[in-house]
């Protein structure tokens, strides 16, 4: 009986480890996406806000470059490092289910 639960586990850790890679390679696409779209967001506000409250358009214009000048390429890099990782993790853990 014990055999069969440690072979399922590893299955079932092959499977959950497969699908949280997925999610972070798909993830990094979102999470790009989120941030040009918070950027863009931010400069119109600061834009609305010029003529009513110039320190809020400032402070609302300095976010939105901040957020420009983060380098997109490095979360897609690393989300893909970490699940390409997470993928190879989930092969392994299949060894436990076929050894």
């Amino acid at each position: 009986m014990t055999k069969e639960v440690l072979r399922m586990s590893g299955l079932l850790m092959a499977i959950l480890f497969w699908c949280a890679g997925i999610a972070l390679l798909i993830g990094s696409y979102s999470i790009t996406s989120r941030l040009r779209k918070a950027s863009e967001e931010l400069l119109m506000h600061s834009e609305h806000e010029k003529g009513k409250d110039n320190s809020a358009s400032i402070a609302l214009r300095i976010e939105g470059k901040i957020l420009d000048y983060i380098p997109s390429y490095l979360f897609q890099i690393a989300f893909s490092v970490f699940g390409s990782l997470l993928i190879a993790f989930g092969f392994v853990a299949l060894a436990f289910f076929f050894g």
